[in-house]
């Protein structure tokens, strides 16, 4: 197999060579990736096949500058790391598998990078990701300021703890090396409702359906509703940098269509709640 050109995802997050496979290039790169790669899940939506084939993943989020749900971000970051001399892997995930039980398994990968003696946690694919990758230790971290914490389970198995204000509570991973090709499947039979979310240093905006939520991290929440098929189109584009012309005209407005029947199940619900 014929290892892919990463240049067009180098330059996808603004860096260029030449890198280093350290502590330091990683943590630039992951933070880099973090602040201009969208989490998202349009495709899923439309029915679009997922294809985790290096090739298609370096066009999809280098050439076309999308983004893409957890099996394709870590997929392609992989493909990154290793293009730079990274000793980078992909392993089983499970998002709340602390609450949920081992039906969680397989709906989630991660990312785990071997530099020297130490191993790191690099996940890219989560909607509200850590902001720095954590070193596969047992123990409190501080990213900025926000504390982490990661707990050995068992022989092979470690839970990521995430900060208490964050989307998910904990991450569930094994270090067992799996091939992209493991996670195609789930890829292609997970959709559930609109998501797109970008996380910059200071704060994280996500669209949920036409709901768009912009969160501070001292706490300041901004809400409002998307009433208009120009103001989504804006939104997408502007907001979280999804390419429009990449969607087509037609992919637009029948995401803008799925996404009024899930806003309408979505007040319906909260109506019946109270």
């Amino acid at each position: 197999m014929t290892t892919p050109d990463i240049s067009a995802l180098l330059e996808r997050i603004g860096c260029a060579r030449p890198l280093r496979p350290d502590a330091a290039t990683l943590r630039g790169l992951y933070r880099a990736w973090r602040r201009q790669v969208p989490y998202e899940n349009i495709d899923t939506q439309l029915g679009r096949h997922i294809t985790l084939e290096a090739n298609d993943l370096v066009d999809k989020f280098g050439h076309r500058r999308r983004g893409g749900q957890c099996f394709e971000a870590n997929a392609a970051f992989v493909l990154l790391l290793r293009g730079i001399g990274f000793e980078a892997i992909l392993v089983d995930g499970a998002a709340e598998r602390e609450i949920y039980g081992d039906e969680r398994w397989g709906g989630h990968n991660a990312l785990l990078v071997r530099i020297q003696d130490e191993t790191w946690l690099a996940d890219v694919g989560l909607a509200d990701p850590f902001l720095d990758p954590l070193p596969l230790r047992a123990g409190r971290y501080r990213s900025g300021e926000f504390a982490y914490a990661l707990e050995r389970l068992e022989e092979g198995v470690w839970r990521a703890h995430h900060h208490p204000a964050a989307l998910l509570s904990s991450v569930d991973f094994h270090t067992t090396a799996r091939e992209a090709s493991r996670y195609v499947a789930q890829a292609n039979s997970q959709r559930g409702q609109l998501m797109v979310h970008l996380h910059k240093d200071g704060y994280k905006q996500a669209l949920r359906s036409r709901t768009v939520r912009r969160a501070t991290h001292s706490g300041d929440t901004h809400i409002r509703t998307l009433t208009t098929i120009a103001e989504f189109a804006q939104t997408l584009a502007e907001v979280f940098g999804v390419p429009l012309d990449d969607l087509g005209s037609s992919g637009l407005h029948a995401l803008w269509d799925i996404t009024g029947e899930q806003h309408a199940r979505w007040l319906s619900n909260r109506a019946k709640a109270h």
